[in-house]
């Protein structure tokens, strides 16, 4: 969000014309002018209302590890940034310029569940089923904005230091839509929040976004795990205040990756790239120049699992200039009271539409 006064007079009234076309566009599927399809199917769709940072992929995996020892769970993402287009099944051998970073990520960590990607979600959800007809549930990954397809549940993720309320709509924000489409979220989970979130606290921002009647506010942090090898998963890096880091990254606000480095790292030097930037020849020769000049015992070089494999193609350069590249995994775990409500009411509805499903 800008904070020049002069840059706030410019973007105001394009962000009131671009304000305008996302209510009319809406107005239009309220009325069912435009088509906005329903599927008697599980659709849980899991996005936010900023154009990224909350924290969205990391969400998706909590869902899939949380349902997939009792559903069969199926993603499908728009594939941002891929070259191919259309539908397409995601393997493990896909590549990021293929499918996207994200989806070849999810695929790669969990392979036995099914990950496609489409642009059109309307499309992609009955291919996805027809090609995958004992899926239990399908996740969409960030589609809150996209009304073609009303989900049967919609998660709606607002970013601990960036709250929607907050916020204003582009260009003059980060905020794809109106803060009054959150209305249309049965969830609304506040991520990236503090380990140490009090109580009080939690109260305090519960007032600011007022869910409404029947919506449901959750709280989420974020866990990173111990950093693993690129070259060998199995090898795994214990950070410590003798251990120097050059993180380099392509994601959206990478501020709470940067200050945990520095909670538990002696220094951390940092080369930030636009989100879901693809990585060419110059990047890792400009990367690998800047970890040369420090200091070399006990540095290391960290990225994450999303940047991670966007460098397959560059595997070669980093075995032979013996780059100690640790791709940092990250978790996102609900407070204790949250995680069982959030369990609970996903399951019961899930286990309540297959009910109903067999029953027909």
């Amino acid at each position: 969000m800008s904070e020049n006064p002069l840059l706030r007079i410019l973007f105001f009234p394009l962000s009131m014309l671009y304000g305008f076309g996302i209510l009319l566009r809406n107005y239009l599927y309220e009325k069912g002018w435009l088509k906005s399809i329903e599927f008697d199917f599980p659709v849980i769709c899991v996005g936010n209302l900023s154009v990224g940072g909350t924290g969205k992929t990391s969400h998706i995996e909590f869902l899939v590890r949380m349902l997939s020892p009792n559903f069969r769970v199926a993603i499908l993402s728009r594939g941002y940034q891929r070259k191919k287009r259309g539908y397409l099944d995601v393997q493990t051998n896909s590549t990021a310029e293929d499918v996207g970073d994200e989806p070849a990520m999810m695929k790669k960590k969990y392979p036995n569940v099914a990950v496609a990607v489409c642009e059109e979600r309307a499309d992609g959800v009955p291919q996805m089923l027809s090609t995958y007809p004992e899926t239990d549930v399908v996740l969409l990954d960030d589609a809150f904005q996209h009304r073609s397809v009303r989900a049967g549940l919609n998660i709606l993720l607002t970013s601990y230091d960036r709250l929607l309320t907050r916020d204003q709509i582009l260009p003059l924000g980060t905020l794809r839509e109106f803060k009054s489409a959150a209305q249309r979220a049965e969830f609304i989970v506040v991520t990236k929040c503090p380990p140490e979130l009090s109580v009080a606290e939690k109260e305090k921002i519960k007032k600011e976004i007022a869910p409404l009647p029947g919506q449901l506010l959750f709280f989420s942090k974020q866990d990173y795990q111990k950093p693993y090898l690129i070259t060998d998963s199995s090898v795994r890096l214990t950070l410590d205040k003798n251990t120097d880091v050059l993180l380099f990254c392509g994601i959206a606000f990478p501020e709470t990756l940067i200050q945990d480095l520095k909670t538990r790292a002696r220094n951390v030097y940092t080369r930030t790239f636009p989100d879901h930037h693809a990585f060419d020849r110059l990047d890792i020769e400009s990367i690998t120049e800047t970890f040369q000049n420090l200091p070399q015992e006990n540095t290391v070089l960290i990225t994450t699992e999303k940047d991670a494999v966007k460098l397959h193609q560059f595997a070669k350069w980093i075995i032979e200039k013996k780059l100690p590249i640790f791709v940092l995994p990250v978790e996102i775990d609900f407070f204790e009271e949250d995680r069982m409500l959030f369990e609970t009411e996903i399951v019961g509805w899930l286990k309540k539409l297959k009910e109903m499903r067999e029953e027909e």
